[in-house]
């Protein structure tokens, strides 16, 4: 009922992007090897620290995904995903996470509980899968949104010592004990999505998704977009 109420209160997400391409912004180091400066007037899908990325390379995220609890209780993170986001980027946001998210936020941001840890929901009014990665959620709605062909940028699921994300963490939180979680559940993901027609297609050449999805550099599927 509490989700529902939330959904009343704002305009329906359901297929609000139908049939166009969507790229979701990881935050795996490979994410820093693209010319992000091109997803201007795109459909992106960003996740914990990816509001950096606006500012590098100068254009604002479409939506913005958030079911990590240690990412909103860090010092050091938590403003990536509130006070330095757009007003114009759509949140969404796991519902559990309300009591720790930024009160000025709460009216305008889509809260979903979660329904287990594997699986993937077609609908987001009744919950999603969290899989071990936020990545899954931003998955999930961008399927939500009406998108065909959806494209994961930086999501590389290797976590080294030395930089396990694009950006710098004084205390890098490692997600090695989950990994295999992780690539299950988007590799499902992306067998779920092809039986509706669309497709989970990886960006990054180092990723270790590279066995289970399709793979297209980014750079190729601009160039595909644009003919």
């Amino acid at each position: 009922m509490f989700t529902k109420q939330l959904f009343s209160r704002r305009p329906n997400l359901r297929n609000r992007e139908q049939g166009r391409s969507a790229f979701i912004l990881g935050n795996g180091p490979s994410i820093l090897l693209e010319d992000l400066s091109l997803l201007s007037g795109q459909v992106t899908i960003g996740m914990n620290a990816s509001t950096l990325l606006e500012k590098k390379y100068g254009f604002i995220q479409s939506y913005y995904c958030l079911s990590d609890a240690r990412f909103i209780g860090h010092e050091e993170k938590r403003k990536y995903a509130t006070t330095e986001l757009s007003s114009q980027t759509v949140r969404v946001v796991r519902k559990d996470l309300i009591s720790h998210d930024n009160p000025d936020l709460v009216d305008g941001t889509y809260y979903i509980p979660h329904i287990a840890r594997d699986g993937f929901s077609c609908d987001l009014g009744l919950g999603f899968y969290y899989g071990c990665t936020t990545t899954m959620l931003a998955v999930q709605l961008a399927f939500y949104l009406g998108c065909v062909d959806i494209y994961l940028l930086g999501v590389d699921l290797r976590y080294p010592v030395e930089s396990p994300r694009f950006y710098k963490e004084t205390n890098p939180q490692l997600e090695d004990s989950f990994t295999s979680v992780q690539i299950w559940n988007i590799a499902n993901a992306g067998k779920f999505i092809s039986t509706f027609g669309g497709r989970l297609i990886n960006c990054s050449e180092n990723s270790l998704l590279r066995p289970y999805l399709p793979f297209n550099r980014f750079s190729d599927v601009l160039r595909q977009l644009e003919s």
